[in-house]
């Protein structure tokens, strides 16, 4: 069983495999949604839901695309000079999406951020992308992708009517019992992106 002090939900507009990044065996947000990887600490778990804009979903019929808890928060440059995420790292050419999508595209170099190439954002997301200055990681998620899950009402936490900056907050016992249901899906990704 996992503790849920804090879960926070938010609507996602697009979802490529790029934020979140739910490939080689870890789930990290480290672009987008700078008010989320800013605010949100160690132990939160954060939802990302469907909206109008990325399938058509209507206010309130929502599904998941995504579950994760945050293990782990870390500025770009150290993500960047880790090893463990050099997988992250996007490249080209090998037809596979995980190695195109990935999300390792900041750092630092002599006072200043670069931005690596990739297919998904261009040099106007680097101020916003930065802004959040963090990456969250993941070991315990669950991902959906284009076969979003269904929540019954019952164990349904707090979703926002449009797209919220860092998140509307569900606590107690229905965040536990929508965290129990999600993980009793099975951890890991469960179909490709959207």
């Amino acid at each position: 069983d996992f503790p849920v002090d804090r879960l926070f939900s938010y609507k996602l507009t697009h979802d490529t495999g790029f934020a979140p990044n739910p490939f080689r065996g870890v789930c990290t947000l480290a672009t987008c949604k700078p008010r989320i990887r800013e605010l949100k600490r160690v132990g939160d778990w954060i939802a990302g839901f469907t909206s109008s804009r990325l399938n058509h979903d209507a206010p309130g019929r929502e599904r998941l695309v995504y579950l994760m808890m945050v293990e782990e928060k870390i500025r770009f440059q150290d993500y960047h000079d880790d090893r463990r995420f050099a997988v992250k790292i996007p490249t080209t050419g090998t037809g596979r999406c995980v190695d195109v999508v990935g999300d390792n595209i900041y750092g630092e170099r002599h006072g200043a951020v670069f931005q690596l190439p990739n297919p998904f954002h261009t040099e106007r997301d680097l101020e916003r992308d930065t802004e959040g200055k963090f990456v969250l990681v993941a070991r315990t998620f669950a991902y959906f992708g284009s076969e979003p899950l269904e929540i019954p009402e019952v164990v349904r936490p707090a979703v926002p009517s449009g797209i919220a900056g860092h998140g509307v907050r569900t606590a107690g016992a229905r965040a536990s019992d929508f965290v129990r249901f999600v993980l009793g899906r099975g951890v890991g990704v469960h179909a490709k992106p959207t």
